[in-house]
């Protein structure tokens, strides 16, 4: 009964953490949604503005998924070329890192200041301002999610079912890596993910090692949703930008993953405390994807083009009735 309980518990906090992200995520959106829409259009015009647009917006949203939707579309109209787009990608990969960072302080006695402050704009303020007291009431929530966590995975070792799962996902890095990619995909929030991952590899729920094999998971679970969202369209140009995403995430998985032995040493040496390694590992990894596939735009995009080529239209030669057109 106590596992059951505890297990509840554990599920209770992981919901609130991830309604405290879609708090952030719509809140932003709607009080500034159509002004970075605007910005991120017109820094567009080459591959270094616009991975700067997409960390710059992408810290703001908190959202890889909007940027990236925001960008397919983008493409998908002919407004902007498929290289700054990548780009943009690029940059937001690295830009939803920033809230993890900075939860990686303890910034948990900000809580109730942020819930108050909230409360307080969303009752009394304009349409504006009651969005950004949504944004407020979110990182509060937020942060009171994440002390839950670390309380309750606490006394793991009283946990036996909660222990049995852990140490089976975390047996083999590609089962992390699989189990960190369904989390991301079903919450379509590779933010909540990492932070649930620090909690449980600061109280050594899962070792450093499944830890970062999960994060990788979490990067291209997040990078699936755009792509199945462009699934629905018909337009090439709008897809090729979501299959990008999620091919250079592939590629720094199959890089990462074998150098984790080595990597996790390394980190917790720079790094002792495992929350924030897992913090900085996140980071790094987007930001070298970033630095080593920005230069790589160009062939990168004909490759694209040739998988997912434009639908050319087929011209029927007669204007008489399809009957007849299809008898010739």
């Amino acid at each position: 009964m106590g596992a059951t309980l505890s297990l509840l518990n554990l599920a209770g906090a992981i919901a609130l953490l991830l309604w405290g992200v879609h708090m952030v995520q719509s809140g932003v959106q709607r009080a500034f949604g159509p002004d970075l829409r605007r910005f991120l259009a017109r820094a567009l015009s080459n591959r270094v503005r616009a991975a700067a647009a997409g960390l710059g917006v992408t810290a703001i949203l908190q959202s890889s998924t909007a940027t990236g939707l925001m960008v397919a579309s983008f493409a998908a109209s002919g407004f902007v070329a498929l290289v700054p787009a990548l780009a943009v990608m690029l940059g937001a990969n690295v830009g939803t890192t920033l809230i993890v960072q900075a939860l990686s302080f303890d910034v948990s006695r900000l809580s109730p200041l942020l819930l108050l402050a909230g409360v307080v704009m969303f009752r009394t303020g304009g349409t504006r301002t009651r969005d950004v007291g949504r944004v407020a009431i979110g990182l509060g929530l937020m942060l009171i999610a994440l002390s839950q966590l670390l309380e309750i995975v606490t006394p793991y070792e009283d946990v036996p079912s909660l222990r049995i799962l852990m140490g089976g996902i975390a047996t083999d890095p590609l089962i992390s890596l699989a189990f960190g990619a369904l989390l991301a995909w079903a919450a379509h929030s590779s933010v909540a993910i990492v932070l649930l991952v620090m909690s449980f590899a600061e109280k050594g729920v899962v070792p450093f090692y499944a830890a970062m094999a999960l994060v990788i998971g979490a990067n291209i679970g997040t990078a699936l949703n755009p792509l199945l969202e462009g699934a629905r369209t018909g337009e090439a140009a709008g897809r090729r930008v979501a299959v990008g995403n999620v091919i250079t995430r592939l590629v720094g998985a199959a890089v990462a993953l074998p150098l984790l032995s080595w990597i996790g040493p390394q980190l917790v040496q720079i790094e002792p405390n495992l929350s924030r390694a897992v913090a900085d590992f996140h980071t790094a990894f987007n930001v070298v994807l970033g630095l080593a596939f920005l230069p790589l735009l160009g062939p990168f995009t004909r490759l694209l083009e040739r998988m997912l080529p434009d639908r050319i239209e087929s011209r029927r030669p007669c204007s008489a009735s399809l009957s007849r057109c299809r008898s010739r």
